[in-house]
């Protein structure tokens, strides 16, 4: 009697795990329903909460991390974005969230391993019109990652935002370079100041896991611990509005990948899965990307769909932690900028700049970089102020040692188009 009410409530778990919806885009963070505005009989709660035997802070079942990847992590099936590793999979028929087949690379790389194709960065100048000018122009490409049998191939990463189990890593700074009174752009420092000093990230410094409508539901102001010690962080105080993408229809989701919409905005998963899954582009300087001289547009990559708002949008966002780095919120004399003006920073003194079409995302990843520093000056570069850096840290970039440099700017005045540097790539447009 026991073994037929065993195999029986083994029978009906079976049955139940396999009747289980796979989750709409968002799954468990979405606003309408842990705000309550859905009704009051949400069950998502208790996927990540428990009211009395809670493990960790703020009554997570485990810690915060740890819990994270349960979903996000290399070989669960509760979410299709792998954030270790760097790739989206596809959504599954039934059952389980994610399937067995990898969508692409994201767009953000991986804490782990990554799959920026750093080592293969392309550009090509072509002859554009400027203020009634003939003019040289750039644009690059940084393509996914490839194995000798062209599949997607990750590498350990040599930077990443924070560290999570199994990463190569080992020392992350806990300087937030640039921070110095959370507002943006309009601060500095006359004496050497490089940042105020954190605690530990985590996921939910930048992300908040209930949902709130935002990009990539970020956080309107980052939530980050403060560590004892050293200079203070200080937190913004204006909410960084990053306008979300539409929702995709029932049954799909969104693509976290490369792989980007001709005309730019937005691809559904279902879209992207049309194509290679090695597919796409890092650098997105312009898109789409072509592979061909003529009909290159100066379209900038709009990953939420929305080409006017992203840049400037992704840029103050960034900023609220990073707040000396932007430089869209002063004004310079005519025909200069923060390349020729000291911002009286003793640092952060002349900039790169970022306007509209420049948005930090362009040469950066949030999550992490397999960018190669192998340069006698790159391997060996120390952070701000001159701190002590590892070797051969790829600060997040998307090129191998200072390449991101060589991938819009001649500094010599001799590049002539048509022409290209750098391995062609197979011409493809989404």
């Amino acid at each position: 009697m026991r073994r037929w009410t065993l195999l029986l409530a083994g029978a009906a778990l079976w049955l139940f795990l396999a009747a289980l919806p796979a989750l709409a885009d968002g799954g468990p963070h979405v606003a309408s329903i842990n705000s309550g505005s859905g009704g009051l009989n949400a069950d998502s709660c208790a996927g990540c909460h428990r009211a009395h035997t809670a493990q960790g802070a703020m009554l997570l079942v485990q810690d915060q991390s740890t819990l994270c990847l349960t979903c996000h992590g290399a070989t669960v099936t509760g979410a299709t974005t792998n954030v270790v590793n760097g790739v989206q999979y596809n959504l599954a028929s039934s059952g389980t969230v994610r399937g067995g087949v990898i969508l692409g690379a994201l767009r953000n790389g991986g804490f782990v391993t990554a799959a920026i194709g750093s080592g293969s960065a392309y550009r090509m100048a072509y002859s554009t019109t400027r203020n009634g000018k003939t003019v040289v122009s750039l644009a690059s490409k940084v393509p996914v990652r490839v194995d000798g049998t062209g599949a997607i191939a990750g590498q350990s990463v040599t930077s990443a935002h924070m560290s999570v189990p199994g990463s190569p890593l080992t020392s992350f700074s806990n300087t937030t370079w640039g921070n110095i009174d959370g507002t943006a752009g309009t601060s500095f420092s006359s004496t050497a100041n490089p940042g105020g000093t954190l605690g530990a990230l985590t996921c939910t410094s930048c992300h908040n896991p209930h949902g709130n409508g935002q990009y990539r539901i970020l956080q309107l102001i980052p939530t980050v611990t403060e560590a004892s010690g050293g200079t203070a962080f200080k937190p913004s105080t204006t909410d960084a509005i990053v306008t979300d993408a539409a929702l995709p229809p029932d049954g799909d989701e969104r693509n976290y990948t490369v792989i980007e919409q001709t005309g730019g905005g937005t691809l559904l998963a279902s879209q992207a899965a049309a194509f290679p899954n090695t597919a796409g582009d890092y650098f997105h300087r312009t898109v789409p990307w072509n592979g061909a001289i003529t009909g290159v547009t100066t379209l900038n990559d709009a990953p939420n769909g929305l080409p006017t708002s992203f840049d400037g949008q992704i840029n103050a966002w960034c900023a609220q932690c990073h707040s000396r780095y932007l430089t869209t919120a002063i004004t310079y004399p005519s025909g200069h900028g923060p390349y020729d003006t000291s911002s009286g920073d003793a640092i952060f003194t002349y900039r790169h700049s970022n306007t509209s079409n420049k948005p930090c995302t362009t040469c950066h990843v949030a999550h992490g970089s397999n960018a190669q520093m192998t340069g006698t000056y790159s391997a060996n570069e120390t952070y701000p102020g001159g701190i002590a850096a590892p070797v051969g840290d790829s600060r997040l970039l998307k090129v191998d040692n200072r390449g991101t440099c060589q991938a819009c700017h001649d500094p010599t005045g001799t590049i002539t188009a048509p022409s290209t540097a750098g391995p062609t790539p197979a011409p493809l447009t989404p």
